[in-house]
Parts: C-alpha cells; sequence; structure tokens
C-alpha cells in the first residue's frame, strides 16, 4: 500500500492528426514561447508537448531537484524515428548527423530531466493498454523508497501514421486521439493506493479503461458515496483520457471514498489501482 498526496494536473489534447506533415500542426500555440527552438531539430512533438506540461504547471522552479520523472507511453517518439527513416531512404549517404533526432524511447524523459533540473528517478514505460496503471506503480514505488519527494507522471502519445497502423493491429476499433497527462505525485498521506495485476480470458466489448468511484470501507463501516452514474469508460488506445478523469475523480473524493482506474488488454491482461481518500479520523490518531 502507498501512501501519497496529489499536485497539479494538466491535459493538453492537441487538434493533431496522424496525416499531418506538419509535427507543429495542432499544438499549443505558444509552445515555442514556452519551450524554445534552441535544439528543436532534435526534438519531436511528443517530447515538445510533454516540456510544454511540466512547464506551464507552474511548479518547475528550474532548481535542482530530486524529482522522479516516470513518462508512461507506447509510441512516444515514433514520428521521429519514422521521419529519420524517411530521410535516410530519400537522401542515403547524403543523410549528415544533423538530422538525426535524440528519437530514442526514453529521449522525452530525459529532456523533461534535464531541463527541469531533476536528479531523480528517470524511466520511461511501455505496458501496452496497462499502461497509466504502471505508470503510477511506478511512480509511487519512488516516493514510497524515499527517493524522491515528488514524482511527475507523463502519460500519453502523439500519434504518427505508423503508430496509428501498429495500434490498429490488435485494437482496430479504438480511436488513437493524440494527447498527453502530466500529475504531480506528492510525498503525503491523503490518499492510500493499492495495485493489483494479472491476466484471463478478455470478455468482447470490454473497453480498454475504466474509472469507478464509490465508497470505500474504515474499520468495517461503509460510508455513504456520492451519487455515483456508474463506471466511466474509455475507449480510446490512449491512456492520457482516462488517467486525466481517474486524477479528476480523486480531487473530488470525499474522506472514506474510493476511485478505481482499470485497465485491460486485449490478451486479458489486466491492472488495477484503488484509490482511497483517507478519512477524516484516521484509526492511528492524526486527523487528515
Amino acid at each position: 500500500m502507498f501512501s501519497f498526496s496529489l499536485g497539479r494536473v494538466a491535459l493538453c489534447a492537441p487538434e493533431h492528426s496522424a496525416a499531418q506533415d506538419d509535427e507543429l500542426a495542432g499544438l499549443p500555440q505558444d509552445l515555442p514561447e514556452v519551450v524554445g527552438t534552441s535544439g528543436d531539430q532534435f526534438r519531436d512533438s511528443f517530447t515538445r508537448l510533454c516540456l510544454y506540461l511540466v512547464l506551464t504547471t507552474g511548479e518547475a522552479s528550474g532548481e535542482r531537484s530530486d524529482d522522479t520523472v516516470v513518462i508512461g507511453t507506447e509510441y512516444g517518439n515514433t514520428a521521429a524515428l519514422a521521419r529519420l527513416q524517411r530521410d535516410a531512404a530519400a537522401k542515403g549517404r547524403l543523410l549528415s548527423a544533423q538530422y538525426f533526432p535524440n528519437a530514442t524511447s526514453s529521449s522525452a524523459s530525459a529532456f523533461v530531466n534535464l531541463r527541469i533540473g531533476s536528479t531523480g528517478r528517470n524511466m520511461t514505460v511501455n505496458a501496452g493498454p496497462l499502461t497509466p496503471v504502471t505508470v503510477l506503480w511506478q511512480a509511487l514505488s519512488a516516493l514510497d523508497r524515499g527517493r524522491s519527494d515528488t514524482s511527475r507522471v507523463l502519460i500519453g502519445d502523439v500519434y504518427a501514421p505508423e503508430a496509428v497502423l501498429d495500434a490498429g493491429l490488435d485494437t482496430p476499433d479504438a480511436p488513437c486521439t493524440s494527447g498527453v497527462l502530466h500529475a504531480a505525485l506528492l510525498g503525503g498521506d491523503d490518499f492510500t493506493a493499492e495495485f493489483s495485476f494479472g491476466a484471463g480470458d478478455a470478455a468482447p466489448g470490454t473497453p480498454l479503461r475504466a474509472v469507478h468511484r464509490g465508497p470505500a470501507r474504515d474499520g468495517g463501516t461503509a460510508r455513504e458515496p456520492a451519487p455515483d452514474a456508474g463506471p466511466a469508460v474509455f475507449p480510446d488506445r490512449n491512456g492520457a483520457f482516462a488517467a486525466h478523469h481517474f486524477m479528476g475523480v480523486l480531487q473530488e473524493l470525499r474522506p472514506a471514498e474510493q476511485a478505481v482506474l482499470e485497465c485491460r488488454a486485449p490478451d486479458g491482461r489486466h491492472a488495477r489501482v484503488t484509490v482511497n481518500r483517507r478519512p477524516a479520523n484516521s484509526t492511528d490518531g492524526r486527523t487528515w
């Protein structure tokens, strides 16, 4: 079980089409001013969007910190890698080093760490449809071990045509909508989180992700839940939207309520995080 508090949460979903040749099309208009353009030839739109989010939350002081940065993305820098291969096919041996982007699977997290002066853990996670829950588990593990006081979570994708084709191989009916979530998870005691992972048969029509809200139990006493219209389901391949909704539910939880984010893959693998808001009077005598 992990304990944590929740900082600022932001979602950026650009009106971006994977068919567009211009990687900046649809991204925030002030992105060049916020992120800067120096070294832009080495960054793709996913990396730029991650930088934009961490720099516009008001929490990036520019001073060195022990923050952990965990990026959860299935396709991340695919657009830059695909562009590199197209350029290589067209230019052949004339392709010089200046065309090579820092477009490995972990380049976005490296750029974020360098920009905000973070010296904590730095990782990129790809767990397919289970990515949102897996990312939260990694981020809270860093807090639990005392390695960092803050874990910055970035979840999402900016889709290239190649990414859309690949996603359609196992989820042909799932839309691919570009967007990235940024959330700051802080050391604290407002919430507790428990995780479970497993495998089984995938029921036909099961959504990739769902968010549930309901009462938690404290000492065997069920608390009255807030009105609930049922789980919110998210068929999109991009986990940013379910994760953003989940964070919004956490911010609205009353003492002793809980929220659940559940992710399922087409092959039956599933992951779940259950978050409880601490009751008004906790069992150890402290007031939260």
